[in-house]
């Protein structure tokens, strides 16, 4: 029988699988075309043209600098999509080598490049030279409440003060500042001037700290923490809370303040909790301005870092930061005699 031999034929079964394939590839291909083009499509959709310009806000409406210092904005930048961009801000220059008033122009531009700019009023001065009056108050009374003694300030001249510092424009320097002057890091310009409130007597709350939020000056309260435990209030505008000790201002031996009668470990823990309750207090007011070396050693080993006395004179360069003099003010001097004290 003879063999017959012809063309091989076709599994029809790989054709169409080959074919099937085919059809899914194309599937596959066209579906993620489709995707990133929807895709795209919604983010154009969704993006939003950024036009909203940045929020600047200064610190101050005015700043005041020694002549030669660099002058810092103290100033706060947010913008609705990029957040906090305060790194950002910059100013105009400004020659601090000679002193007068000038506009300084202050701005900050988003990622999109939107700006916002405002300017700010910069006064450079002299540099203070005959040392810092760190002004020394107690008490306060009004034309109805009788005053106490001298150390009672009728709250009537006590506005006139507020008015006649902020009218002249004086400086008030932060403690980190006067920390740093004492230092001899940094220089402070003529007419600055530092309010402190010693004991935290109710009238001082009743009376002033209303006409200090009225003309915007701070001032320190050194509380003595026993005597008026819940007096604290952190959130209090232009009110800075130090320590005159928790218990530390009541008598002890020879007529002299507990603080010259304990013992260092004593000191050091009164020390510790009265800063710890005034959320990390560090500036110190001796009570009654009793001190000794046994109370200054305990101080160097407490989170505070300058300590003030009753003793007369002006803070200067190089002065012992744990015996700092004030300058008291008292009631029955005139408007006169409270100028010449701290110009």
């Amino acid at each position: 029988m003879s063999k017959r031999y012809g063309k091989k034929q076709k599994n029809p079964i790989f054709f169409l699988l080959f074919i099937a394939l085919v059809v899914v590839a194309v599937i596959f291909i066209s579906k993620k075309f489709n995707n990133k083009e929807e895709n795209t499509l919604v983010g154009e959709k969704n993006k939003v043209s950024d036009t909203v310009a940045p929020e600047l806000t200064l610190s101050d409406e005015k700043t005041i600098i020694a002549i030669g210092e660099e002058y810092k904005v103290k100033a706060t930048a947010t913008d609705d999509i990029d957040g906090d961009i305060t790194s950002k801000i910059q100013h105009s220059e400004i020659d601090t080598s000679k002193a007068g008033e000038y506009e300084v122009t202050v701005y900050v531009t988003d990622n999109a490049g939107n700006k916002t700019e405002k300017t700010q009023k910069v006064i450079v001065r002299e540099e203070l030279t005959n040392g810092l009056p760190v002004l020394m108050y107690h008490f306060f009374y009004d034309d109805i409440q009788d005053k106490m003694d001298n150390n009672c300030l009728d709250i009537n001249m006590f506005e006139k003060q507020l008015k006649y510092m902020t009218e002249n424009d004086f400086y008030f320097p932060t403690w980190e500042e006067v920390n740093d002057f004492v230092d001899g890091k940094i220089k402070l310009p003529s007419k600055s001037v530092v309010l402190t409130v010693d004991d935290g007597n109710p009238t001082f709350f009743m009376f002033a700290v209303p006409m200090l939020q009225k003309y915007h000056v701070p001032a320190t309260s050194f509380v003595i923490l026993d005597m008026y435990p819940d007096i604290y209030d952190p959130t209090m505008e232009c009110v800075i809370w130090e320590s005159h000790s928790v218990n530390m201002h009541q008598a002890g031996a020879n007529g002299k303040g507990r603080m010259v009668n304990w013992t260092h470990d004593q000191i050091l823990e009164d020390l510790n909790k009265s800063s710890e309750m005034l959320g990390n207090a560090n500036i110190f007011c001796y009570p009654f301005g009793h001190y000794n070396d046994t109370a200054i050693s305990a101080l160097k080993d407490s989170p505070f870092i300058m300590a003030f006395t009753v003793e007369g004179g002006r803070v200067k360069a190089g002065d012992d930061k744990y015996k700092l003099p004030r300058v008291r003010v008292s009631d029955g001097n005139s408007l006169e005699y409270f100028i010449r004290s701290i110009t």
